[in-house]
């Protein structure tokens, strides 16, 4: 790939790949629609950032994508592979402000900030803007053309501002008390209400959440009006000026062929390659924490003869403490380091259960990514869990203080019949819901294109 610099776009050339009921026919004079994209940083590369990247990629022939970021690690530009995307980068790494004053005064916004306006973008080029919740995403909204049509997808409001399940550690106790915490990012608050009340006066403007549990969060947070009966992708009610007056929703998706039905060659041989799972086993995935009910999951497990299988990494304190609770438990874990795609399907494909005691997690990929390959989902009853599994029987959405009936989940999950049926059920309603066409036409609805 070109190097990107402050002072140029850069086109990442090559193969193209698209849906064929979404490419361009070859001839085709239709100008495709001009789409900026934007996330502060794709520095965590988590699960939102590989599938914001997955999404460009996706439109690489529909669109003519213009990517803005601040912060585009190597490791995440790979994931662009050849995608014809034009990006648009500070020409310096960022350092991003870190520390208790840096919190006090909203230093990394103040950073974002000021870095926006020294990176070059061809406003008039662009069409329509898709920005990404992140820290320093709303940032740039100040130099957006007024003309444009902007879509905030607000994954979740930002939790460590509105909610406390981030300042808790991973058994649980306040890392801090909370009265303290809450003062500490009172200007933070301030800035970020700022920034959405300043999205929400434009005209063709609109704010959507990752699910309908994230929608009402946004009533909840920002005070915007909800309407239940929302469809994915749906525009939101205007006011007279086009200004929104309601929070909509866009969820997320997966790549289906990234979770193939039947091993390949690749992912036996990279499973082999990692360490060994406990037998049998069920997993947990995202970063070792009280959000992710990390602790909670593995306390589950007591007496049901399953080991814990933790993909997401860590802290080294956290891992520590982990293993020791497994210990006194007598619940063999397996902390597994980044793995590649086609090890994370072997390892997913292999469990006898997903399983998440997360706290009110906004989406949650884990139970659709599970389903795909025929794996049942046994998950909390909360958030976001129950908008993706609630329409389908493979698996369980469980009460977090209901002991017994996670005990039975647990005994469901070992018997071969009913683990086939939730696997004859799962994938089909996955690729029904949650695929990338699904998302790009929800998209498209949303920005008017």
């Amino acid at each position: 790939m070109t190097t990107v610099n402050q002072q140029s776009w850069v086109d990442l050339k090559g193969e193209r790949t698209a849906f064929p009921l979404m490419a361009q026919q070859e001839g085709e004079t239709t100008k495709r629609p001009r789409v900026l994209i934007v996330r502060g940083s794709f520095g965590a590369l988590g699960g939102a950032e590989r599938e914001l990247l997955q999404l460009v990629c996706a439109v690489d022939r529909r669109w003519e994508v213009t990517l803005a970021t601040l912060d585009l690690p190597a490791h995440a530009k790979d994931l662009l592979g050849e995608a014809d995307v034009r990006l648009c980068t500070p020409e310096n790494t960022v350092v991003w402000p870190t520390g208790a004053r840096a919190e006090m005064t909203a230093g990394a916004s103040k950073r974002a900030e000021a870095l926006w306006n020294e990176v070059p973008i061809p406003w008039e080029g662009i069409d329509a803007v898709h920005l990404s919740v992140c820290r320093g995403t709303l940032e740039i909204l100040p130099l957006i053309p007024a003309h444009l049509p902007v879509h905030y997808h607000c994954l979740e409001p930002p939790r460590w501002l509105y909610e406390d399940v981030l300042h808790r550690r991973l058994d649980g106790k306040p890392k801090r008390p909370l009265w303290l915490t809450r003062l500490l990012f009172t200007v933070q608050r301030r800035r970020d209400r700022a920034f959405v009340n300043m999205l929400l006066n434009r005209p063709g403007a609109s704010i959507s959440g990752n699910s309908m549990w994230i929608q009402r969060r946004l009533k909840s947070v920002y005070g915007l009006k909800s309407n239940p009966t929302k469809e994915n992708g749906e525009p939101p009610v205007r006011d007279d000026a086009g200004r929104p007056l309601e929070a909509t929703h866009l969820m997320h998706v997966i790549n289906i062929e990234a979770w193939p039905t039947e091993a390949s060659a690749e992912e036996i041989s990279a499973l082999e390659a990692a360490p060994e799972p406990p037998q049998p086993y069920v997993m947990t995935v995202g970063r070792m924490s009280h959000v992710k009910g990390t602790w909670a999951t593995l306390r589950s497990l007591r007496g049901t003869g399953f080991g814990l299988v933790h993909v997401g990494g860590g802290d080294a304190a956290d891992k520590a403490a982990l293993h020791a609770e497994a210990k006194r438990l007598n619940v063999p874990l397996v902390c597994m380091p980044r793995l590649s795609q086609p090890a994370l399907v072997g390892l997913v494909r292999n469990a006898h259960a997903m399983v998440s005691h997360a706290h009110h997690e906004p989406f949650g990929l884990t139970p659709i990514e599970a389903m795909a390959v025929g794996t049942p989902a046994l998950m909390v009853d909360e958030g976001g869990f129950q908008c993706t599994m609630s329409g389908v029987d493979s698996g369980r959405l469980l009460r977090r203080d209901d002991e017994g009936a996670w005990t039975q989940a647990y005994e469901e999950a070992k018997n071969p019949d009913v683990r086939r049926a939730w696997a004859e059920v799962g994938r089909p309603y996955v690729e029904a819901k949650f695929t990338l066409p699904v998302q790009i036409a929800a998209l498209e609805r949303m920005l008017g294109l």
